[in-house]
């Protein structure tokens, strides 16, 4: 859902059509890097460095895979 005011979509629409690629690139490396270390601030404190790691991880992508790709890709990673 997009609940941004059409006239401010539209000059954002405008705004990003004017970047280089190299800047929208930039852009979305830096939203990338704002949304982990949104999720990392909301994890436990407790955690070893390796078990935050997982859990973004997990949090991150496993949206982006089916059930069973995920569970594989994190064998390798993580070697369990």
């Amino acid at each position: 859902m997009n609940d941004t005011n059409p006239k401010a979509q539209l000059k954002l629409d405008e705004m990003y059509s004017q970047l280089s690629p190299e800047e929208k690139f930039r852009k979305m490396l830096s939203m990338c890097r704002t949304v982990r270390e949104i999720i990392v601030s909301q994890l436990p404190s407790e955690l070893s460095e390796d078990e935050r790691r997982k859990r973004l991880f997990e949090i991150y992508y496993s949206q982006d895979f089916s059930k069973e790709d995920f569970e594989k890709w994190k064998i390798i990673i993580f070697a369990e």
